[in-house]
């Protein structure tokens, strides 16, 4: 299976990066990026990195490197005040990820249909997000609405009856190391989660998520999570 992934060089898209290449299901993984993979990625025959200048425009050369890719897991975005400005963070969070999604579900989707699949798109967003705009929100507005606002853009391409593609919009809380000293209680107790915990969703989502539309929250990202890893450690019969 070919999964495309943005935000392979950040802190929780490197975690997906280095999980998905040992994941089974994953034969080819494609990386959105503005600078070269650090090694032993960018070595690795299961990768192909394509270097983009511009996260807006999604040219037919571009495109035809993506052919084939059956999902896409959106892991680029930063916190709205680790921005230059309001205008960098919305570029980041919200332009650049529906300019993806429109672009997979015009090219990449149709030759899915044929086969009886939808392409499907995994949204790293995060928690409270807001998707009423006009809600007055006491603390972190900014941030919150303009996940909101993510959300709602690729939910209503999601809706266009033409589009071909299911959604998975993920909100997580605190993400912290896997080798954190918190116990796993604390980490439960403070809306957190592990950031191996919140790969491996992100990725079973991509390659073998159920049909259908959905939105999961942190609480149910940690527990599956934990179960995912636990079975990934079973000794195969």
């Amino acid at each position: 299976m070919k999964v495309i992934l943005s935000g392979a060089t950040g802190f929780i898209g490197g975690e997906v990066l280095n999980q998905a290449l040992v994941h089974p299901a994953i034969t080819s993984l494609v990386c959105l990026t503005r600078r070269a993979l650090p090694e032993p990625a960018s070595i690795n025959p299961k990768v192909k990195a394509v270097i983009l200048t511009d996260f807006l425009t999604y040219t037919p050369e571009i495109l035809s490197q993506l052919e084939g890719a059956e999902s896409c897991i959106w892991a680029m975005g930063a916190p709205a005040h680790r921005a230059p400005t309001i205008e960098d963070s919305r570029n980041v969070d919200i332009r650049y990820m529906l300019a993806a999604a429109d672009a997979f579900t015009n090219s990449l989707a149709p030759p899915l249909k044929i086969q009886g699949k939808r392409f499907r798109f995994v949204l790293l967003g995060g928690m409270l997000a807001c998707r009423d705009q006009n809600k007055a929100l006491w603390f972190m507005q900014t941030t919150r609405k303009m996940k909101g606002e993510a959300e709602n853009g690729l939910l209503v391409l999601q809706e266009k009856e033409e589009s071909h593609l299911e959604v998975t919009i993920t909100r997580p809380g605190g993400v912290v190391p896997k080798n954190t000293l918190m116990p796993n209680f604390l980490v439960a107790s403070t809306s957190s989660i592990k950031i191996d915990e919140l790969a491996a969703v992100l990725i079973e989502e991509a390659a073998a998520g159920a049909n259908g539309t959905r939105t999961l929250e942190c609480d149910d990202l940690r527990n599956r999570g934990r179960e995912l890893l636990k079975r990934s450690r079973e000794p195969r019969l």
